[in-house]
């Protein structure tokens, strides 16, 4: 059942979905599943599903047919015995919302669920990956979630979890090239040593300067000496302003 949370990206056309967009954005594979949707502000499918899930049920009460409402009856009289009817698997997709009880006791009693409520808390409850990394210090935990959220995400467009806007790089007239290495520093999808002292072991520190300091994004907009880096950064600086969200690391001019 792709509807339980924890199943967001277990079925195939979710899967196909995220590569379509990962090569939109020119990252590998192993770019983190939230960060890749979040950076082209878009829902996970999961969202689509349930809401459609949702609606259909609520439907059935004002339908004209007779056998369909006596369908749904039955259904939800097979449920408090077999987890494996329709109305049994809905309801313990509810799990993991703050009101799952009162979704589960609306619809196995046979009324209607508040569209809208539902709507809000299944984006609550998408969050939850971010509401996690928020409490994190990108350098003391070193996950891509941790760095997409706190030094790279774009911002929530409204209350409680409305989608993420499209960062605005994305609507500028870029090479191909510079597009998709922006795409790549963002999502934690490029060779710093922060990232490829994963994959061939060694130091984190970076090679280009004398700082001593870990060769990360936050390293690289502010921190490198390298001439080449700073090159760039100021070649690109319209693309990075605004782009880190702590106070500590905003009070830094480029």
């Amino acid at each position: 059942m792709y509807l339980s949370e924890g199943s967001e990206f277990g079925s195939q056309l979710q899967k196909r979905h995220l590569s379509s967009l990962r090569r939109i954005l020119g990252v590998k594979n192993s770019t983190t599943n939230w960060a890749v949707l979040r950076e082209c502000g878009q829902e996970p499918l999961q969202f689509f599903w349930f809401r459609a899930s949702i609606r259909f049920f609520n439907s059935m009460f004002n339908s004209n047919s007779e056998t369909l409402r006596r369908v749904l009856k039955a259904d939800l009289y097979l449920a408090s015995f077999d987890s494996s009817c329709w109305s049994a698997q809905v309801s313990n997709a509810f799990n993991g919302m703050q009101g799952s009880a009162m979704f589960k006791q609306k619809m196995l009693r046979a009324t209607q669920v508040p569209m809208q409520e539902l709507i809000c808390d299944l984006r609550f409850r998408h969050l939850k990956v971010w509401r996690k990394a928020n409490f994190s210090c990108p350098r003391a935990v070193n996950k891509k979630a941790a760095t997409c959220h706190k030094w790279c995400g774009s911002s929530e467009s409204g209350p409680r979890g409305s989608p993420f806007s499209i960062p605005s790089y994305l609507y500028k007239d870029l090479d191909k090239h510079v597009l998709r290495n922006f795409s790549r520093f963002r999502l934690r999808a490029q060779h710093l040593r922060v990232e490829s002292c994963k994959w061939h072991g060694g130091s984190s520190i970076c090679d280009n300067c004398e700082c001593e300091e870990v060769q990360d994004e936050k390293h690289v907009l502010f921190f490198c000496k390298c001439a080449e880096v700073c090159e760039l950064r100021m070649r690109y600086r319209d693309l990075f302003e605004g782009m880190f969200k702590t106070a500590c690391v905003c009070s830094f001019e480029l």
